[in-house]
């Protein structure tokens, strides 16, 4: 075929394939034969056309949609042909990859003709997604000091020489340390890296006053007025009353209105790694302040605690109703926490978000009161009708 000018593979291939099918067409003597090789004879003189820009690559359209219907019912596998049709052959003047792609999907399931449309909740949510990391890549880049003040922070003990140092430093590193809290590593990750939290202790609240300047200090200045608030109001509900009735006219009456508002916005029925469980209110005290005697070693006493406390939690040593000492223990870690109650719940609270945990779902009521009405860092809009309707109680109260 060379010889005669067909130098395009394709070309040389369809005619082949063409002469082939009239020559079988002959044998078997089907009557297609004479416009099977009509047909050849039109091709090949289109081929050899001078001029003809169809010479040097494939024949025109119109040439080689003209013998595919003669050319198709004479091939011999026709009736054994697996295929459901013929457009492996012809595809009204189309090749086959491309017939394929257009129409490859029009058998599929109509579920899966075209991706799931996403609802507009979950647009909203990739967008303020998109927003938060841009907001992350805008922040104030990591110098390369902040990993050797880092390192020693964690490596010099906090003596009375070095403890401004120790303050300025962790001021200094402050977006250093929370791009690696934000990271969600546990604890005691944290605790290991710096160190100084644990020893330090009073780093937790320079590190809340870092993320809130403004909400540092109302829990202290506001707590003094509103616990009596808070008992007055919790009276008006049975269970509550009889837990007030519980204590004494001398005993801790802070102690009072934190139970009194445990009890009051309790939770029944929480979730727990997605399997629903029943909490009672004398339960949930527990995941507040556990007490423990005085004399037992705190450090042992935090490691042995049960799995089900995986939120932070108060420890009290001494008297359930008058400790003389407060630790935080978060993870199994001990972080001493003084010797008042009303710090001790305010380094508690703290430190859920120094550390980026959760609250414990038994008491998300409680700590969603005290971050939306006592601190002002959540919203009160946001949170639950019961927990409004019993903020609303508590500022009705006049003392």
């Amino acid at each position: 075929m060379k010889e005669v000018g067909i130098m395009s593979f394709g070309a040389r291939r369809r005619l082949s394939m063409v002469i082939k099918a009239a020559n079988g067409a002959a044998t078997k003597g089907y009557s297609q034969h004479d416009s099977s090789c009509s047909d050849d004879a039109s091709i090949t003189s289109d081929l050899d056309q001078p001029g003809s820009s169809s010479c040097q690559t494939s024949p025109r359209t119109t040439t080689r949609m003209a013998p595919s219907p003669h050319t198709v019912p004479s091939l011999p596998m026709k009736d054994n042909m697996p295929l459901p049709s013929k457009e492996h052959f012809y595809n009204n003047g189309s090749g086959f990859l491309e017939y394929k792609l257009k129409n490859s999907r029009m058998s599929l399931p109509q579920d899966k003709k075209k991706r799931k449309r996403r609802s507009r909740q979950e647009l909203e949510v990739a967008a303020k997604s998109a927003k938060t990391v841009v907001a992350e890549d805008e922040e104030e880049p990591i110098t390369p000091g902040d990993q050797e003040k880092v390192d020693w922070m964690r490596y010099s003990p906090p003596t009375g020489d070095n403890q401004k140092k120790h303050r300025d430093l962790f001021i200094d590193t402050f977006s250093f340390r929370r791009k690696i809290i934000n990271g969600s590593p546990t604890i005691t990750d944290v605790l290991c890296q710096f160190p100084r939290l644990q020893d330090m202790p009073e780093l937790i609240n320079l590190e809340f006053q870092l993320l809130y300047p403004d909400q540092c200090d109302n829990f202290i200045s506001r707590w003094g007025r509103m616990k009596e608030q808070i008992i007055l109001a919790g009276e008006g509900n049975a269970s509550v009353l009889v837990q007030i009735q519980k204590f004494q006219p001398d005993d801790n009456r802070d102690l009072c209105a934190l139970t009194a508002l445990a009890f009051a916005l309790h939770k029944s029925v929480v979730q727990v790694r997605g399997t629903s469980t029943s909490s009672s209110r004398e339960n949930s005290l527990l995941f507040l302040v556990q007490s423990i005697p005085e004399g037992t070693d705190v450090e042992a006493a935090a490691k042995a605690k049960k799995p089900v406390y995986q939120q932070p939690f108060l420890l009290a040593l001494g008297p359930a109703r008058r400790p003389v000492q407060y630790f935080a223990v978060l993870d199994k870690v001990a972080v001493p926490c003084g010797t008042s109650l009303i710090t001790a719940i305010d380094r508690l609270f703290k430190c859920h978000f120094v550390f980026n945990v959760h609250y414990s779902p038994a008491l998300l009521h409680f700590w969603h009161f005290i971050a939306a009405f006592i601190y002002e860092v959540l919203d009160p809009h946001t949170v639950k009708p019961i927990i409004r309707s019993f903020a609303s109680s508590v500022r009705a109260v006049e003392l």
